[in-house]
C-alpha cells in the first residue's frame, strides 16, 4: 500500500507526542513502541506493537505487570497482555491509521482504569474457556439430560462421549475417523451457574481444588460430583470423565482414581485419596443435531423432531433439502422424505445441488445420500415414484418444491386441510421467485392466487413478462433461468418455514424480485383463498 510508507513516519511522530520511543521490530515485522498507558492515579509502562503493513490493531503489553493484583484478571494475561478489544467487533480503518491506533490507546487505557478498580470481574465468565484448558471432548448427546454416559479416547488429550454409538459412528465416518474400541465412563451434572474464574490459585489442579471451587459456584452440583466419583472409586473404575453441563458452556475434568497416589499413606480414606488425585482439564465442544440446527438461530425453534416431507428435489428442492436438514429436519426423532420420480440428467448439472456423481442416479435417493454426508445421522428416506401414489406417512409439514402448478394443485386439494402446505416457485425466466404458504384455512393457496379471479391482483409485475422456452430434441423444453435463482427460491421458502416454526404472524405470500428494471405490482400480503377454489374450497 503506497500511503503506508507515507503513513509509517507520521505514525511514529505521532506516537513520539504521546511519550512512545521506537525501540525494534520483532520476527514478525511489527514495530515496537515503549511508553506509558495514563491511568488517573499512575502510569502504567507498557509495549506497543504496531503492525507493518498499518491494518491490524496494535497489541499492548504492560511491562511489568501490576505488582500485588490477583492471580487472574480479565482481559490481561500472566504475561501482561491486554484484551481492549473484542476481536471482530470492531473495524480497523487502515485508512486513517494515525488516528486509529490513538484511539486504541485510549481504549486500552480505559479497559486497564476499569480492571483495577474491579469493574470487569463478569467478564472473567466470557473468559473462562481461555483459562481452563487447551484439550477437547466432542459431545454427541441428543438430550441433555444429567446421568451416565460413554465416552471414548483417541489415545491423546481428545475424547468423544455419545448416548447413541451408531449416529456418532457415522458422523466420524465422514471425516475419516473411526470410533476408539478404548471405552471409559462418563457422567454429567447440570448447574445453573456460570463458571466464574477464581482470582486466585487458578485453574484447578487437583480433585479438591475443583471440588472446593464448584462449591462457591453451586453446592448441590459439587455434592452431586463428589458421591458419584465415591461411588466410582469403591468399585474400582480406573478412569472416569465428569461433564459439567452450565449455561452456554460445557466443560469437564478426567481424573484417574488411584488408590495409591504419591503423598498418600495408608491410613488415608477414600475421601483423602479422591481429593488429593490430580486432573485433566476438559473444554466441551457440542457436535449434537440438536446444538448444530439451534446455533445460529438461538432462541429460534428448529425441525428437529418433526416429519417434513419434501416434494421435488430438482433445482429448488435440492438446495432447499439441504437447508431443512441444516435446521434440523431428519433429527431428535423427526423424519425428512423426499418425493421425486426422476433421474438426474445431464441437462440438470447446470443448476442442481448434486453434481456430477449423481448423474442418471434418481434424485430422491442420490439427494437422500448427499445429506447423510453432510448431516450424518439423519433420518431421511427417499420415495422414488408418483407422489399421487405414494405414502409419506404422518406428517408436521409438507412443501411443493416441483414448480407444476397441476401437481400442486392436486397436492392443495389432497394435504392442504390435512397439514401446513408450502410450495415455492421460480417466476418466468428466473425473473422473480415466489412462495405460499397455507396454514390457515381462511388462507388463499397456490391456485387461488394463480386463477381469476386473484390471479391479477397478486401478479408479480405491472406487465406480465413473455414465458421463454429453451431446449430441442431429447432433452425437451425447459424455462432457461440461473442456479441463483433457484437457490433463492429455496431461501425463501426456508425463511417462510422458520417464520411458521416460530409462530410468526407474517405475510403468507412472499415474492422476492431478481429483475429489478420491471415495475413490481405485489407487496408480500396474506391473501385470503377464493371460496369457489376447487382445491381448497370446502
Amino acid at each position: 500500500m503506497k500511503f503506508a510508507k507515507i503513513a509509517i513516519p507520521d505514525l511514529t511522530a505521532a506516537l513520539h507526542q504521546r511519550g512512545f520511543s521506537y525501540m525494534r521490530r520483532d520476527g514478525r515485522g511489527w514495530m515496537r513502541f515503549a511508553g506509558e498507558l495514563r491511568l488517573k492515579a499512575k502510569n502504567y509502562p507498557c509495549e506497543l506493537a504496531v503492525s507493518p503493513g498499518l491494518d491490524e490493531f496494535p497489541r499492548v503489553w504492560l511491562t511489568p505487570v501490576p505488582p500485588g493484583r490477583p492471580e487472574l484478571q480479565p482481559h490481561l494475561s500472566g504475561d501482561g497482555y491486554l484484551c481492549y478489544l473484542a476481536l471482530g467487533s470492531v473495524i480497523f480503518d487502515f485508512f486513517d491509521p494515525i488516528r486509529q491506533t490513538m484511539a486504541c490507546l485510549d481504549r486500552a487505557e480505559q479497559v486497564l482504569e476499569d480492571i483495577l478498580a474491579g469493574k470487569m470481574v463478569e467478564d472473567l465468565a466470557e473468559e473462562f474457556h481461555i483459562t481452563w484448558g487447551r484439550d477437547w471432548c466432542m459431545l454427541d448427546v441428543d438430550e441433555r439430560r444429567p446421568g451416565s454416559l460413554d465416552a471414548y479416547t483417541f489415545g491423546g488429550k481428545t475424547s468423544i462421549v455419545t448416548d447413541d454409538r451408531a449416529r456418532t459412528h457415522a458422523k466420524l465416518e465422514t471425516i475419516g475417523l473411526d470410533l476408539p474400541k478404548v471405552k471409559l465412563p462418563a457422567f454429567r451434572v447440570r448447574t445453573k451457574a456460570r463458571p466464574m474464574p477464581l482470582q486466585e490459585s487458578w485453574p484447578p489442579k487437583t480433585m479438591q481444588a475443583f471440588l472446593k471451587w464448584q462449591n462457591t459456584l453451586d453446592s448441590t452440583c459439587r455434592k452431586k460430583i463428589e458421591q458419584r466419583l465415591m461411588e466410582m472409586f469403591r468399585v474400582k473404575v480406573p478412569r472416569v470423565l465428569v461433564l459439567i453441563d452450565s449455561p452456554q458452556v460445557q466443560y469437564g475434568v478426567a481424573v484417574t482414581l488411584k488408590r495409591d497416589p504419591a503423598g498418600t499413606d495408608n491410613k488415608s480414606s477414600l475421601r483423602e485419596i479422591l481429593y488429593r488425585l490430580p486432573i485433566h482439564r476438559i473444554l466441551v465442544c457440542r457436535i449434537d443435531d440438536r446444538y448444530l440446527a439451534e446455533r445460529n438461530l438461538p432462541g429460534s425453534k428448529t425441525l428437529a423432531g418433526l416429519k417434513v416431507g419434501l416434494v421435488g428435489c430438482g433445482t429448488i428442492g435440492g438446495y432447499l433439502a439441504e437447508m431443512l436438514a441444516k435446521a434440523g429436519a431428519g433429527t431428535i426423532g423427526g423424519k425428512l422424505t423426499l418425493v421425486d420420480m426422476g433421474s438426474l440428467e445431464p441437462g440438470n448439472l447446470g443448476r442442481h445441488r448434486l453434481g456430477f456423481d449423481a448423474l442418471i442416479k434418481k434424485k430422491a435417493e442420490a439427494m437422500c445420500d448427499e445429506l447423510r454426508r453432510v448431516a450424518p445421522g439423519i433420518d431421511a428416506a427417499a420415495v422414488v415414484g408418483d407422489v399421487k401414489a405414494a405414502n409419506m406417512g404422518p406428517l408436521d409439514l409438507l412443501i411443493d418444491a416441483t414448480g407444476e402448478q397441476g401437481l400442486t394443485d392436486w397436492l392443495t386439494w389432497k394435504y392442504a386441510d390435512k397439514v401446513p402446505f408450502l410450495s415455492a416457485w421460480v417466476e418466468g425466466s428466473g425473473l422473480a421467485v415466489r412462495a405460499l404458504l397455507k396454514a390457515k384455512p381462511e388462507h388463499a393457496c397456490a391456485r387461488c392466487v394463480s386463477q381469476p379471479p386473484l390471479r391479477d391482483p397478486y401478479r408479480v409485475f405491472d406487465v406480465p413478462p413473455e414465458v421463454i422456452m429453451k431446449g430441442h430434441g431429447c432433452e425437451g423444453l425447459y424455462v432457461p433461468f440461473p442456479a441463483s435463482a433457484s437457490v433463492q427460491a429455496a431461501a425463501l421458502a426456508m425463511e417462510m418455514v422458520q417464520a411458521w416454526l416460530d409462530g410468526a404472524d407474517s405475510p403468507s405470500f412472499r415474492t422476492r424480485v431478481l429483475d429489478q428494471s420491471r415495475e413490481v405490482h405485489f407487496k408480500d400480503c396474506s391473501p385470503q383463498r377464493y371460496e369457489g377454489c376447487p382445491a381448497c374450497a370446502t
